[in-house]
């Protein structure tokens, strides 16, 4: 265990200069504003989403994250307006970051739409290196104390979606900006690396009580692997969805950052969500890791909450809202 400690801390810690990733999650179908500004205002309603990720149980210093998301549409649905703020602790790493998302939403034929989304923000870095455990206190190569550094951000995306279909582009981190922690002997700089997601579903009618949607999500870190979410999810009598994720890394082409080939495997995952009422809804979700950290860990839970507020606009039985 000691080692794995020592090796996580490392990665976090030691390093002059590295790429700062974001939070994960394993419920964002269920709320695509923490990867997509252009999803603001989709659910034509107010809508609040909690959650609370703690990744790898029983390892110290693993990534704890939690997530508040509050949108809603205004000027006859045309205009989404959104706010993400997001707390993310890995290791002597911590990270929050808040950002105003706005959408301009294009209705087409029917119920499609296509919308174009603008996030603007910061992240506050922050990097405890008095809690670092090393071998040697005088190595310069740490930072000792706290230190914090603030970055500005944008990011940007478009979402398309029909009844029974989704598509959705965006890119998080656009300024990619570096920031320096500094201390008498040494300077550490933490970047934020740029993102690119990708994501699609479909709406399966299967029949009046079983619904499925397949979805993926694609994931580019330009200075690492490529990550795919593959998720299949069947809907149960308008009430619960039930449904499983895998995760795993790609090399689709060379990057000088990523040595070697990484694993074909990450993660699966196991996901419920429960509409306790036509306005609430519980999710929970359970990954089992693939990676070489399985066996030390006792995997990850993640739960969401959500309430949807209607104010007497429509109803929320209807399908696009409620399916994606």
């Amino acid at each position: 265990m000691r080692k794995i400690l020592l090796n996580f801390i490392l990665l976090v810690a030691s390093l002059n200069v590295w790429a700062q990733q974001d939070a994960q999650y394993s419920q964002y179908m269920f709320n695509s504003l923490v990867i997509n500004p252009a999803y603001a205002g989709y659910k034509e309603t107010v809508n609040l989403s909690l959650l609370y990720r703690n990744q790898w149980v029983d390892v110290p210093g693993a990534p704890k994250t939690q997530s508040l998301v509050l949108d809603a549409a205004v000027a006859d649905d045309k205009i989404g307006l959104g706010l993400s703020v997001v707390n993310d602790k890995s290791g002597i790493q911590d990270q929050f970051s808040a950002f105003a998302n706005i959408a301009y939403r294009i209705p087409l034929a029917g119920e499609s739409r296509l919308s174009f989304g603008l996030g603007v923000g910061f992240t506050q870095l922050g990097v405890n290196g008095s809690a670092a455990i090393i071998d040697d206190i005088s190595d310069t190569e740490f930072l000792s104390g706290n230190s914090t550094g603030l970055a500005p951000d944008i990011r940007f995306g478009i979402h398309y979606s029909t009844e029974k279909l989704y598509i959705g582009l965006s890119a998080i981190n656009l300024m990619e900006k570096a920031v320096d922690f500094s201390t008498s002997s040494q300077t550490l700089q933490v970047k934020q690396s740029q993102n690119y997601f990708l994501t699609a579903g479909y709406l399966v009618e299967v029949s009046d009580f079983l619904k499925f949607k397949p979805s993926i999500m694609v994931r580019e870190d330009v200075k690492g692997p490529t990550n795919l979410d593959i998720n299949n999810f069947f809907l149960l009598g308008e009430r619960i969805w039930l449904g499983a994720s895998y995760r795993t890394s790609l090399k689709l082409w060379d990057k000088p950052a990523v040595i070697g080939m990484p694993r074909s495997n990450n993660a699966v995952v196991g996901l419920v969500e429960f509409f306790a009422g036509k306005s609430w809804r519980i999710g929970y979700a359970y990954d089992y890791s693939l990676s070489n950290i399985r066996g030390y860990d006792n995997g990850t839970h993640e739960i969401s909450l959500g309430l949807i507020i209607n104010g007497g606009k429509r109803d929320l039985t209807i399908l696009s809202p409620r399916y994606f």
